[in-house]
């Protein structure tokens, strides 16, 4: 069953915190309650609406990232204290922008309707509730390393939740006559890498009898003795018996052998040369307050996708924050970002997929506010690979996301 997000979230606040809600709402506390699901109902539907394309979920799933940041540990001193009050919902109000967008004023009036509030506790309400709930998805984000399939998936997953939480009048102030017409809009996956192909391709016949089972064992079968023979090897060569987790985008080597792999250096198999990755924030605030820049200079951000989808997973945001900062901190900077692939499989799906994804971090740089006309994307494909493709080391370091400066003018 998927997370009621309402029911942790009034169980989070607890009674103490209900009421000191109800007190700073001017409510009863045997209505605080009830208040605060219409509210926090409210913003869930918001964030489904918001879902409904790959930018607004990659933006939503920011946002959930960063919102792991807040403390919200003691809900009932955040609602007496008047700074901390007016801190939190100015951080609710960000949010309701990006989730609401210009019918944010409709969906407070809707709520001052539906709870007999004026629109001043109306917006209260909603500037609490937000990022209530935004902090309970970004949990569940980092616990379950959920990608942005995943957060739709949550998100879908409250429908049958707040259905009958929501004010009447909120639906059609999002644009929908029903909540299965707004849940119907939610992008529950991302670019695939073999669409244009899988659409063309007929569905294989089916099997029956012995053939049915016996294929598929004989290859699982003949997949573990390969495994058990690469572990083999690679315990002979490196004598270490770490264990190669490749995913879509990284390499995670498990149990180092050397000390000075703390921190994410690594060893190279054939020189036995440790080095350390580089820390993209430290290095490109280094390029940029250097006078004699590299108009060339690559820096690659650490992140990784789901296989064959444009956006990343949560645990990639670090970079992507990072760079959503620098480009804050420096309004006259403007930057591409170039995606690239392996030479596996065909070069258009890969050029497809390359600017998928550099199209995917350019719509999490501009949902944070960032201008448009600042970010440039393209997908490179296969093109200007920095390692050997023959090898899966090699096209590892292919795979890639790079951001390079287009101009800059300090402030």
């Amino acid at each position: 069953m998927a997370d009621n997000l309402l029911e942790m979230a009034v169980r989070h606040l607890g009674s103490s915190g209900l009421s000191a809600l109800g007190s700073a709402l001017g409510l009863g506390d045997d209505k605080s309650e009830a208040a605060f699901n219409t509210g926090a109902a409210s913003v869930l539907a918001g964030m489904l609406n918001k879902a409904g394309s790959e930018s607004g979920l990659g933006a939503l799933l920011n946002m959930a990232t960063k919102s792991t940041s807040m403390d919200l540990s003691s809900p009932a001193d955040i609602f007496t204290s008047p700074d901390k009050m007016s801190s939190l919902q100015d951080v609710g109000g960000s949010m309701l922008d990006s989730v609401f967008g210009t019918n944010r004023s409709g969906v407070a009036s809707v709520i001052s309707s539906a709870l007999g509030l004026d629109s001043t506790k109306s917006g209260s309400l909603l500037r609490i509730a937000a990022p209530v709930i935004m902090s309970l998805v970004g949990k569940l984000v980092k616990s379950k390393g959920l990608n942005m399939e995943g957060l739709a998936a949550l998100l879908l997953g409250q429908k049958t939740h707040i259905k009958d939480k929501l004010p009447p009048g909120l639906l059609k102030e999002l644009g929908a006559d029903n909540l299965d017409e707004l849940a119907e809009r939610t992008v529950v996956e991302t670019t695939p890498r073999q669409a244009a192909h899988a659409a063309q391709t007929p569905p294989p016949a089916k099997k029956s009898g012995l053939a049915k089972w016996l294929w598929p064992l004989l290859i699982a079968l003949g997949v573990l003795w390969a495994l058990n023979m690469c572990a083999k090897k690679e315990k002979m060569e490196d004598g270490s018996g770490g264990v190669v987790m490749e995913q879509d985008q990284v390499v995670v080597e498990e149990t180092p052998t050397d000390p000075r792999l703390n921190g994410g250096a690594v060893t190279d198999p054939n020189t036995g040369v440790i080095s350390v990755p580089e820390d993209f924030g430290k290095a490109f605030r280094d390029y940029l307050a250097n006078a004699n820049r590299d108009p060339n200079r690559e820096f690659a951000l650490d992140i990784e996708f789901p296989t064959d989808g444009s956006m990343p997973n949560a645990a990639s945001m670090p970079d992507v924050q990072t760079l959503i900062k620098i480009m804050q901190e420096n309004p006259g900077l403007s930057v591409a970002i170039e995606g690239y692939t392996d030479s596996d499989g065909d070069a258009v799906d890969n050029q497809k997929l390359s600017e998928a994804r550099a199209m995917g971090i350019r719509a999490l740089l501009v949902n944070s506010g960032v201008d448009e006309g600042r970010v440039t994307a393209v997908g490179m494909g296969p093109a200007n690979p920095i390692a050997d493709n023959s090898t899966e080391e090699g096209k590892q370091k292919n795979r890639r996301i790079v951001v390079k400066v287009t101009s800059f003018e300090q402030q």
